[in-house]
């Protein structure tokens, strides 16, 4: 591997890219994955009512995270609003979410009638912060919804005690952190619920899906019946027991969940390893602020980091990506802080909230304005791929002045 000089030009002012053009692929292809979605065509079996490959992923997902039920369903954010209405969540009630989350985080809770009431985030973890959990309770709150932040565990031990002393649920929104653990227990097996993503960016993905996991039987049995139009496991006669949807996954999309799940540990040994490599290249380089990675296994969903716009020459965060992006980068920026989503104010007021009485978020509102990240599948690739990645970071900040100019040309 050819290092690039960091004094070299930037790619977007006449320099070349630094990253080469062959990225790991990312949905990923291979036999496995062939196999099972031949199986199933074979079968004549695609609905999870009359095969087996989604009650095979079911239970080998939810053994890998340390829980004893597995609901399969459609999405990530469906997974959310399945726990939230089995725990009977709904009109007047309350759940504290993270302010730097995805929308569907929030949007979940306001979905079933409740007011979604975001908190900020710790500055190091970039986590749910407990203390302000503490400080968000009401004789409304219901439920707290820890967000595992890029694939890295949020504080669950201190939050689960705070949530058994203040007679709360726990629903863990693990779509970043499959295969995530710290000390010895995996994501998704501390709470009431964990909701699991594999939508297309996500660590193992079907394009779309998701997956619902519980310890408790008889709340797993009812997430079970809702997720089928409220009819419960077994019914030949039209019975519809529970007010419900049909929130089911189809066996192609299980057989090659499965195939994926068989390699979890692998690409995340991987993952692991490439990223405590570029983290070091990273950690380093005045202007950018790396997630506090935390003990145990972060999954590594994204590499995500903070830029210091007032050390790169006033070069903002979304020229700073583009510039990534030039370079060969897949660079994305960060999350808005969902209070100042375009919906959210609206709905919460129509959901009986005043918004102006939130509490403030600042470290989330922050990362929100200059926060970023990188595609894990540049963690999948090799050693000299995290090194360019490396160099093409190094190179933009290098070359931020040059860069400045050319934004402000184009103005």
């Amino acid at each position: 591997m050819t290092s690039v000089g960091v004094a070299d030009n930037p790619a977007l002012v006449g320099g070349g890219p630094t990253v080469r053009p062959t990225l790991p692929r990312w949905p990923p292809v291979d036999d496995g994955q062939r196999a099972g979605l031949l199986r199933v065509l074979d079968s004549g079996e695609w609905w999870s009512r009359g095969g087996a490959a989604v009650a095979t992923f079911e239970r080998d997902f939810a053994a890998a995270h340390g829980a004893r039920h597995g609901i399969a369903c459609t999405n990530g954010t469906h997974a959310l609003e399945l726990a939230l209405r089995c725990l009977d969540i709904g009109p007047g009630d309350e759940v504290i979410v993270p302010a730097m989350t995805f929308a569907a985080t929030g949007m979940a809770v306001m979905l079933v009638g409740a007011r979604p009431i975001p908190v900020d985030v710790d500055p190091a973890s970039w986590c749910i912060d407990v203390d302000q959990v503490a400080r968000a309770l009401s004789p409304a709150t219901r439920a707290v919804i820890p967000v595992h932040f890029a694939g890295r565990l949020a504080a669950m031990p201190a939050l689960c005690a705070l949530a058994a002393e203040a007679g709360i649920a726990v629903v863990e929104d693990a779509a970043h952190a499959h295969g995530a653990r710290r000390d010895g227990r995996p994501a998704g097996s501390y709470g009431d619920f964990a909701a699991f993503s594999f939508q297309n960016f996500k660590l193992m993905t079907a394009g779309e899906g998701g997956m619902l996991l519980a310890n408790d039987a008889a709340l797993a049995a009812t997430a079970r019946t809702v997720a089928h139009c409220g009819r419960p496991p077994g019914d030949g006669g039209y019975r519809h027991t529970h007010l419900g949807s049909n929130m089911r996954m189809s066996e192609f999309q299980a057989a090659v969940l499965q195939a994926q799940l068989e390699r979890l540990e692998e690409r995340a040994r991987l993952r692991e390893d490439r990223a405590l490599r570029l983290r070091d290249r990273l950690r380093g380089i005045n202007g950018l602020r790396l997630q506090e990675a935390g003990a145990g296994r972060h999954a590594c969903y994204m590499l995500v980091a903070q830029l210091d716009e007032q050390g790169l020459d006033g070069l903002s965060r979304d020229e700073f990506v583009a510039a990534l992006v030039a370079e060969g980068v897949p660079a994305f920026r960060m999350y808005p802080s969902i209070a100042s989503l375009e919906h959210f104010a609206g709905d919460f007021a129509r959901l009986g909230g005043d918004p102006a009485a939130l509490p403030p978020t600042p470290v989330s509102d922050a990362l929100g304005e200059r926060g970023l990240w990188l595609h894990h599948r540049i963690l999948l690739g090799d050693a000299g791929l995290v090194d360019e990645v490396g160099d093409a970071v190094a190179k933009v900040i290098a070359g931020a002045d040059r860069l400045r100019a050319f934004f402000d040309a184009r103005r």
